[in-house]
């Protein structure tokens, strides 16, 4: 009994860790596919854009998959972190909506959260502003709660 309990801890981390991962590698790709596309006979190929629909799709997948978990887990951090991931997602894809929603749950975590949501809130109205036209890099958003 203790070992599947034990065994359901560690399948949850490995999740969580390939789901930063995921959504670390998907901001990444469509931050050199957005700064590509701003630059003049930037070709990117159908089998490029399929790959890149397909990464981007896995990370969003499973982090849905993991703030399903809310109400069932205490992973605070896991789910702010999530939330972001999310956020900064959308704001690549130009989805802003999706981003405005992201933002609306980060600030329920807390001033970190607030933080957070204001953060990418800023970036979507540089965006939105012409502005600006990338966020900041996986790394200098913290993957880790």
């Amino acid at each position: 009994m203790k070992l599947g309990f034990l065994s359901r801890i560690f399948e949850g981390a490995l999740s969580i860790e390939k789901t930063y991962n995921q959504c670390d590698k998907a901001l990444g790709a469509l931050r050199s596919y957005n700064e590509k596309r701003s630059q003049e006979n930037a070709p990117f190929s159908a089998t490029e854009k399929a790959e890149l629909d397909n990464v981007v799709n896995i990370a969003i997948e499973n982090a849905n998959r993991i703030i399903d978990k809310e109400g069932e887990r205490n992973w605070p951090g896991v789910f702010r972190e999530m939330h972001k991931n999310l956020a900064n997602i959308y704001l690549e894809l130009e989805e802003y909506d999706k981003v405005r929603e992201a933002c609306e749950h980060l600030q329920n975590y807390g001033e970190v959260g607030k933080i957070d949501a204001e953060e990418v809130i800023t970036n979507l109205n540089e965006r939105e502003n012409g502005e600006s036209s990338s966020t900041t890099t996986p790394q200098e958003q913290g993957s880790n709660p």
